[in-house]
């Protein structure tokens, strides 16, 4: 079982990768540990050998990879004598170019709607921030009570609708939040 890995803000170290079969990894490359690919954390050991080509080690098992050819975000790699052509994707781009769903009833469902009628606290979260299902997007105060209310997805802040200290109702759209789960 791979380790359970939360996204850090740093969006540009996270990426889509696109089989030519339509197969999608999401890959992220955090500077402080090893890649983390569809969320499990994998120990990769590469070594580049000469010009675009590399062996890299995982599972017990020794790999040899060239790159063939790239042409803007795609490429053609040779991994062990067998081709692969995948293009790769930041997360930006791959969101911007529509390639997640974005049918009207999965969208609205990652959105964040107020549960009750009250006033916004706190905004802990930015436009263009990454977010972990779960992870607490604002702090909403009702009856005197301050509810903290979470993503309900992995995703990318789209837009926050709301300011601090504004009151809200039930129901209010307060956060768009476009799903990266792939």
């Amino acid at each position: 079982m791979g380790t359970s890995y939360k996204y850090k803000r740093d969006a540009s170290r996270l990426f889509i990768a696109v089989r030519d079969n339509g197969k999608r990894y999401k890959i992220y490359i955090p500077r402080e540990s090893n890649p983390v690919i569809d969320g499990n954390e994998k120990e990769i050991d590469f070594i580049e050998q000469d010009d675009f080509q590399y062996t890299f080690n995982f599972n017990d098992k020794q790999f040899y990879c060239e790159l063939v050819s790239r042409d803007q975000n795609k490429a053609v790699v040779i991994v062990n004598g067998v081709e692969y052509k995948f293009s790769l994707e930041s997360i930006f781009s791959y969101v911007r170019r529509g390639m997640i769903s974005t049918g009207d009833d999965k969208s609205s469902a990652n959105n964040i709607v107020a549960p009750m009628p009250g006033k916004i606290i706190e905004i802990c979260l930015h436009e263009g921030d990454l977010v972990n299902a779960g992870e607490p997007v604002l702090t909403l105060e009702a009856m005197k009570m301050q509810n903290e209310i979470t993503a309900d997805c992995d995703g990318v802040i789209q837009k926050i609708r709301v300011n601090e200290g504004q009151s809200v109702m039930k129901d209010e759209l307060l956060v768009e939040i476009q799903s990266i789960d792939v």
